[in-house]
């Protein structure tokens, strides 16, 4: 019994040290459109040194997003970068998002966003590139409840720009 013990704890040693050696380049993305509030709400799920190891490229310095070090103009350098990384178009045209907030959640920054909308969605186009600049192996995972369809979409390096339509 004891050896089998051991056997187990050592696989899932292992298992875990693999793990531990790889890191996942993923973000999450939360779209919903709401029409009585005529706004679409975007939630974005990153990983925060992965977002600030992207902003010190762009702009050579440190972010320290969420600490008390934070610099007084990181919501703006955030919301400037979601915005030239996340592209969405509405019935063929151009969206502007609006930064509201972030919060912190573990070692993940929650950012806020919306578009004021109020018409029907009839097709939307998305590209996400956020983070691909930085890791090849970045995945953006985007979670959709539009008009009352739940769908969600994988964008990679290659996969950067997906369209839908609705009825």
């Amino acid at each position: 019994m004891n050896k089998i013990k051991l056997s187990l704890l050592v696989i899932l040693f292992s298992f875990l040290s693999a793990f531990t050696l790889h890191k996942f380049y993923v973000g999450v993305f939360q779209i919903d459109y709401f029409k009585e509030k005529k706004a679409v709400q975007i939630t974005a799920r990153l990983f925060i040194d992965d977002l600030e190891k992207a902003l010190y490229k762009k702009h050579n310095k440190h972010i320290y997003i969420t600490t008390k070090d934070e610099i007084a103009e990181a919501n703006t350098l955030i919301a400037n970068y979601l915005s030239e990384k996340l592209k969405i178009k509405i019935n063929n045209k151009s969206q502007t998002l609006q930064f509201l907030t972030k919060e912190q959640e573990d070692n993940i920054v929650i950012c806020y966003l919306k578009i004021p909308f109020k018409d029907n969605i009839k097709d939307l186009e998305i590209t996400n590139t956020v983070l691909s600049d930085i890791f090849k192996e970045q995945q953006n995972l985007v979670h959709l409840n539009l008009n009352s369809n739940k769908k969600t979409l994988l964008f990679t390096n290659t996969e950067t720009n997906q369209k839908l339509k609705y009825k």
